[in-house]
Formats: C-alpha cells, structure tokens, sequence
C-alpha cells in the first residue's frame, strides 16, 4: 500500500489547469472545431509555446515550420492535438524536477512522446479502434514519478535510489522499496484525484500486472507495460530494453513479435537523430 505521505501529497495536488477542463468539455461537444480548441490552447501561452516547440522538433519531422494552433490542429487532428496539451499541462503545472531517476525534465519529455507514439503505432495491429486511446494513456502513465522524485528529494533519499537505479536494480522494486508503490499506482491515483475517466486510472494502474487485467483493458495494460519497458527512464531503446519488451510480447501471447522488433528499429533510429 501507498505511504501516508504520497497519500497526503496527492491529496493535496492543485486542480487540473483550466485549460484541461475546458478542451475536454469543447472536446464533448458534437459540434466542435478548430477555431474553438484553439482559442482554449491559446489561453495558455506556455503551453503553446510548447506545443510548436514539440512540432517543430525533429522528433515528428514534418516538413514545414508550425506557427500556430489551428495550423497544428489541421494537420494532426484535434484528438492527437487534445492529447499532448492535456499532458503538456499537466508537466508544467506539477514542479518537474527528475534529478532521483538521473534524467532531464526534456529527456522525461521525450520518453513520453516514444513510449506513445510506440503505444499507438503497436495498437494498430492489435485493436485499431483502441490505438488513439492508447496514445493517451501512454502520455500520462509516467507522470508519477513527478511526484515520487519529488518525495524522495524532501526526504533526503534521491542520492541513494539513484546509486541503486545505476545498479541496475529493476525501477518497480526501487519505488516499492522507498515509497510502498509504483510509477503506475502513483500516475493512477493522480488522475483519479482529477476525475478522469476511471477507466483510464484502472488500466495505467493494471499495467503493473497486465495478465490479472480485466479482459476489457488487458490488451492496452499490456501495450503499456511493454511500451514502458522498451523506453524506460533509464536505458531507452536499448538493446537490453528492447530484448525485454519483446520477450515481454511473447510472454503476453501475441505472435506479431517481428512487426513490434520493426517498430522498435524505427523508434531507435529517431530517437538518436
């Protein structure tokens, strides 16, 4: 079980920005459209400021400079462009200091960004109709480490999990050492403490044990887990990493394991470009 004091921090974690409550009401409406989700974005000056950065990065490669909200909306959709301001509001509203797992707050960016865009792109094989909620998901399951990194730098402990982090002890059995929980429990309870969709926290929180999920959410707990392990804080897209997350595809039962190994080739080539 969670300890009192990550209890009593999420607790107290402020409300989502107004930005998140408002693209998701605009987002409900049957009638929506560009104009209005980028009048909502544009509220947020730094969020859009990080969202043009993020598209104009080479990270999606596209061939013409993006200057501004709709001009992304109109090329990526509003749902792919719903999806990175939620997370990117939610990154700059919490502190984001990641120094405990001995990355950047860009390079814990940018593990979200893969372990998404590999989330979706495997789904698609899978259960296409799932893939787009699956890209979500992926965005927001690491976000407790925020709030654990940030714990453990009140109490004095980063120095130490860090050393056992380098020695290549495995990440969850870390966290459960210091903190009584996971990345997931913690990124689970997060969201459930703003209200969203519960099945969104059930299935970031089953992606832990993803062969005891629900049937309903096992194939995306799995996708996640996978996804986690092949582009983890620590060593992303390595060889052992991805040797893994493979073995972890295989281990699940799915049998696409070269189409995953192709994917994972494509990710590694980007993420050193």
């Amino acid at each position: 079980m969670m300890n009192s004091r990550l209890v009593q921090r999420i607790s107290s974690l402020p409300p989502l920005p107004q930005t998140v409550v408002e693209i998701e009401k605009a987002y409900a409406d049957p009638d929506v459209n560009v104009r209005m989700v980028a009048a909502i974005v544009e509220k947020d000056p730094m969020v859009v400021a990080d969202l043009l950065k993020l598209l104009n990065s080479a990270f999606y490669g596209l061939r013409k400079e993006i200057t501004s909200v709709e001009q992304a909306i109109s090329l990526l959709g509003m749902k792919s462009v719903k999806d990175l301001v939620i997370n990117l509001s939610v990154r700059n509203m919490l502190r984001t200091n990641l120094s405990p797992y001995g990355i950047s707050s860009e390079t814990f960016a940018k593990v979200s960004q893969f372990q998404s865009m590999l989330s979706q792109e495997w789904m698609k094989g899978i259960d296409p109709q799932k893939a787009e909620r699956v890209r979500l998901l992926a965005l927001l399951q690491e976000i407790g480490k925020i709030v654990i990194a940030d714990e453990l730098l009140r109490e004095g402990e980063d120095a130490t999990f860090k050393a056992e982090l380098e020695a290549g002890w495995e990440i969850r059995e870390i966290e459960r050492n210091y903190i009584d929980a996971t990345t997931a429990e913690v990124s689970a309870a997060m969201l459930a403490h703003w209200e969203f969709d519960p099945m969104i926290c059930d299935t970031i929180r089953w992606s832990d044990m993803p062969n005891q999920a629900d049937p309903g959410v096992r194939d995306e707990a799995w996708v996640l887990r996978i996804a986690a392990e092949a582009v983890n804080v620590r060593t992303p897209l390595g060889e052992k990493s991805r040797r893994r997350a493979l073995n972890l595809a295989l281990k699940a039962g799915y049998d696409e394991d070269e189409r995953l190994g192709t994917i994972l080739d494509d990710l590694s080539q980007r993420w050193n470009s």
